[in-house]
């Protein structure tokens, strides 16, 4: 209906359904108001040829180097009713994941800039090549000496210094190794010192070295990340990701690895990646811009299909995407952004699939009462827990 899509049966069965219910019509209403991913991806694609970005970047940092660097900025929806907000969020993009250029490659430094939204407390902790552990909200003092690297509070990076600590060139000393852990509720974004940018959903662990060599740039990821990779012939870039590895020379792509899912998933959204097994690499799948390769552990099986690319990166919009999926799909995605435990007391979990989407703003409350309206079962919260039970 909101696409102008629905054959009539289809309309008379959501006319029917709005009318059964208290509340459904709001559900609706609020729906079909909302602004969708790809709208919002062709808005900015036509804002994107008509911007000045180094100008734009420009205004904006220096809009905010006036505020007191304390202040928590407001996080504002990226699905407002309107082309001004939508413009707005737009500009919002260019700050957050634009940032500063990348440093020029020299001997003296390498710079990793970090992005966080938003840093709380330990959502997110930079673990040392020593076991030292150090919450991001560090990032707030003015700087901060951590062996080879220095956080720089105010502008929000990790500096590593080539010559205090090991060099892209000197590959005879054993590499440093750091990690970056999202814990529930946790997002981040980084830039290695080879230029790959990641975004780290949260409860994922990322492993990397601080300076790569001149063989293969290699990371280790558990959870789900997703991938912009600088292009390098010379040093193939590689993802050990569970019982995956994922191949490129320079693309970006998205890897799905928790350890509480059944399956493992690595889809390609631009260039040509290698996705095989790490237990048997006879198995080798080559994939194309769309596809995407799923690892059942459990059947130990590779496979390739096609995926709505929107729904995948969902998670990097801030969004939460649902197609058919089961409420214990659904529940485990929720469970790690708002640190809740779901406990089953219904006679058949296979009878709830949920289509829609959400932004990850919404409070946990409004998300249930909108399964829970549109034919799901019922939810009671008491502390950390949601108990799920089937409706009277």
């Amino acid at each position: 209906m909101r696409y102008e899509t629905a054959t009539e049966e289809e309309k008379r069965v959501l006319e029917a359904w709005m009318k059964a219910g208290k509340g459904r019509q709001t559900i609706y209403d609020r729906i079909v108001s909302d602004e969708s991913l790809k709208e919002y991806r062709d808005l900015k694609a036509e804002f994107d040829g008509a911007t000045d970005y180094g100008k734009l970047q420009s205004d904006i940092l220096g809009t905010l180097a006036k505020r007191d660097r304390q202040r928590k900025l407001q996080r504002i929806s990226w699905w407002g009713g309107s082309v001004a907000a939508v413009l707005l969020v737009a500009c919002l993009f260019v700050y957050k994941y634009v940032g500063e250029p990348l440093p020029e490659r020299t001997g003296e430094m390498r710079v990793a800039k970090i992005e966080s939204e938003p840093i709380i407390q330990d959502k997110v902790i930079l673990v040392l090549g020593d076991g030292k552990r150090v919450g991001m909200q560090g990032l707030h003092k003015d700087s901060l000496r951590l062996k080879s690297a220095v956080v720089v509070g105010a502008e929000a990076k990790l500096v590593y210094d080539a010559n205090t600590g090991q060099g892209a060139e000197d590959v005879s000393l054993e590499p440093e190794i750091n990690k970056v852990i999202t814990s529930t509720g946790g997002f981040y974004s980084l830039i290695l010192s080879d230029g790959t940018r990641i975004w780290l959903n949260s409860e994922s662990e990322l492993e990397y070295p601080v300076f790569f060599g001149k063989g293969e740039r290699r990371v280790k990821l558990v959870g789900e990340a997703f991938f912009e990779v600088t292009p390098d012939v010379a040093r193939p870039f590689i993802v050990e990701a569970n019982e995956i590895r994922t191949r490129v020379l320079g693309t970006s792509f998205n890897i799905k690895a928790y350890k509480d899912e059944s399956d493992i998933y690595a889809t390609l959204f631009t260039g040509k990646v290698a996705v095989e097994p790490l237990a048997d690499t006879t198995r080798k799948v080559i994939l194309q811009p769309g596809k995407q390769a799923g690892w059942d552990v459990q059947a130990r099986k590779l496979s390739v299909r096609e995926v709505n690319l929107d729904r995948v990166m969902a998670w990097k919009e801030g969004m939460f995407m649902f197609n058919k999926e089961n409420i214990e799909v659904v529940t485990r995605q929720i469970e790690r952004w708002y640190g809740v435990k779901f406990i089953y007391q219904v006679k058949d979990r296979n009878q709830y699939t949920f289509n829609g989407y959400f932004s990850k703003d919404e409070t946990l409350e409004s998300i249930l009462d909108a399964f829970t309206y549109t034919g799901g079962p019922k939810f009671r919260k008491e502390g950390d827990t949601v108990y799920v039970t089937d409706p009277l």
